[in-house]
């Protein structure tokens, strides 16, 4: 409950914040001039990656499946864009206990090994967001018609951005590496991690136990892959998305640019905030916006269009299929409630 207060007063301080010195009528005037054919792509982009989530979540459920009742993408993607509706308009997270119960459900797998399975989900998309930021350090060429500020930052983003960027897919290549051995290699992790500070230990250590319990006893290897491959595909889905709102306001800056908007977003989307990111997610965007030399009022149109083709199409498709399950939110409460007071996973009868 206190993280829920805290996140509603930083969402509302930042919606404050971003609307106090809004100039509505130039504002009115940027987005009279949207490119709507590239609205409507970004928003097609956005929804696509539900459906590459979905076939991702296959790929991992494919231990669990049985060759009389095969796992359909269809289900998964329900449970997805439930989940993360649900996630958006709620507060406490409630989608990330409605993902795996709607898709244990349809699947009629066990809900422990789905549950494990998005935990899962969560390790590859740190790997997607550390390959994106690669990817964007090799994007950010020089442009010698740019002023010499925007070039220092250009040159210091490739810098910084590409050592770290390499240090964590090393980092992510190791996890997946140990993880996947039939030996039991948690040890070696325990090690590794043991330079970070107890708190950051322990997040890695809870990734990588459900990461190998999600596994399963066949150790699929080429499953592991094939989701990494498409976790990047997925990222880079999310910055074409960008690139493309970039288009619709007739933004001049390259796709590295994008890259780096997609990863700031993830990265802002963990804080506690108000349900719907109000606010945060505003700020957030403006700032990322200015910071790559864009006037005021074009960052904080692209701040508020972002956020309406972000959250506001998925989310009332997921409050409609939402609506189809046979489910409640009492119930999903329960379940959660359930999970955090037992940590010991009971598979349901």
């Amino acid at each position: 409950m206190k993280k829920i207060v805290v996140g509603i007063i930083i969402g509302l301080a930042c919606l404050f914040w971003f609307t106090k010195d809004l100039d509505w009528p130039a504002l009115g005037q940027q987005l009279s001039l949207l490119k709507h054919q590239w609205v409507i792509l970004s928003v097609c982009l956005l929804l696509l990656e539900f459906v590459l989530r979905a076939f991702r979540w296959k790929i991992l459920l494919r231990p669990l499946e049985k060759i009389d009742n095969p796992v359909r993408i269809m289900d998964l993607f329900i449970a997805q864009v439930i989940g993360g509706t649900l996630n958006t308009i709620l507060p406490l997270r409630l989608g990330e206990i409605a993902k795996p119960t709607i898709a244990a459900r349809r699947t009629k797998l066990p809900f422990w090994s789905v549950t494990a399975t998005a935990v899962m989900e969560r390790v590859y998309d740190l790997f997607g967001m550390v390959s994106v930021l690669i990817i964007m350090v090799l994007f950010l060429q020089p442009d010698l018609e740019v002023p010499a500020e925007e070039q220092i930052l250009i040159q210091n983003l490739q810098l910084y951005g590409g050592i770290f960027g390499f240090i964590a897919l090393v980092a992510m290549g190791l996890f997946f590496t140990l993880a996947s051995q039939k030996v039991d290699s948690r040890h070696i992790f325990e090690k590794i991690v043991s330079i970070a500070p107890t708190p950051i230990q322990r997040f890695f250590l809870g990734l990588f136990d459900g990461f190998v319990e999600g596994l399963g006893n066949t150790r699929d290897i080429k499953g592991i892959w094939q989701a990494a491959l498409l976790s990047i595909i997925m990222w880079l889905n999310g910055a074409l998305a960008i690139f493309s709102l970039f288009q619709a306001f007739s933004l001049p800056l390259p796709f590295g640019a994008a890259c780096f908007v997609s990863v700031a977003i993830a990265l802002t989307v963990a804080l506690p905030q108000a349900p719907g990111f109000i606010g945060v997610f505003h700020i957030a965007i403006e700032k990322t916006m200015l910071l790559w030399g864009q006037d005021l009022i074009a960052a904080q149109g692209f701040a508020l269009v972002f956020w309406f083709v972000s959250f506001l199409p998925v989310s009332m498709i997921g409050i409609v299929l939402f609506a189809r399950e046979d489910i409640s939110l009492s119930e999903l409460r329960k379940k959660m409630s359930g999970q955090t007071k037992d940590s010991t996973p009971q598979e349901e009868e």
